[in-house]
């Protein structure tokens, strides 16, 4: 669509906006119910979110840096988050307690993220030196592939995270009182959502078992 001068027409919020979203509870409704309304008031109604987006058109090996064999059973760890958001981390040293765990049950951890996150994966590996580090290492369609493969990935509110449940791996996503999961948790056939008024607090315990039942779920 475009207007009568040959430029594009507008969906959104924004003053002026062409094609505007009225819906006055815009707010209270997840992300993607959100997105898909506005789409359909532009005359998008196709966009009405399917059950799971199709990822088939994303299908490549996994990173050739994991090196590991076909048969590992990957835990994937995304300690990170939005950077003015600090209030959306679990402590990386739990982070690090959770992959000693993982790995004594024959998991192998492997921690995810951008170059930003190597601090905290630094302090996973060093003390779970058999985890894998590809911080900074890996794009989306390696994030897709990872965790088509994996058995478990267990993260903060952020990003990679919305792309491994999407893949159907099980996924514990970790929230604090910062961010809200009826508004923006992943979506997936097999997500479980841990909040707590602050993350700070949690210890590694409840977030191990969550992880288990994530695994047998």
């Amino acid at each position: 669509m475009r207007r009568r001068d040959g430029g594009p027409l507008w969906s959104g919020i924004a003053p002026g906006c062409a094609l505007p979203h009225t819906n006055p509870a815009r707010d209270a409704l997840h992300t993607l119910e959100r997105q898909a309304e506005q789409l359909a008031e532009a005359g998008v109604p196709e966009a009405q979110p399917p059950a799971l987006p199709d990822l088939s058109w994303c299908r490549t090996p996994v990173p050739a840096a994991l090196a590991a064999p076909p048969t590992a059973r990957l835990a994937l760890l995304v300690p990170g988050a939005a950077p003015h958001r600090p209030a959306k981390r679990w402590p990386a040293a739990r982070y690090a307690a959770l992959a000693v765990a993982l790995a004594r049950d024959g998991l192998l951890p492997v921690v995810l993220g951008t170059s930003a996150e190597a601090k905290a994966a630094r302090v996973i590996l060093d003390a779970c030196p058999e985890a894998r580090d590809l911080t900074g290492q890996t794009s989306l369609l390696d994030l897709a592939a990872l965790g088509r493969q994996a058995a478990l990935a267990v993260g903060n509110d952020t990003g990679p995270m919305h792309l491994l449940a999407a893949t159907g791996c099980p996924a514990l996503v970790l929230f604090s009182a910062a961010s809200d999961p009826t508004l923006c948790a992943p979506r997936g056939p097999r997500v479980r959502v841990f909040r707590a008024e602050t993350l700070e607090t949690v210890a590694f315990e409840p977030i191990y078992v969550e992880a288990l039942d994530a695994l047998v779920s």
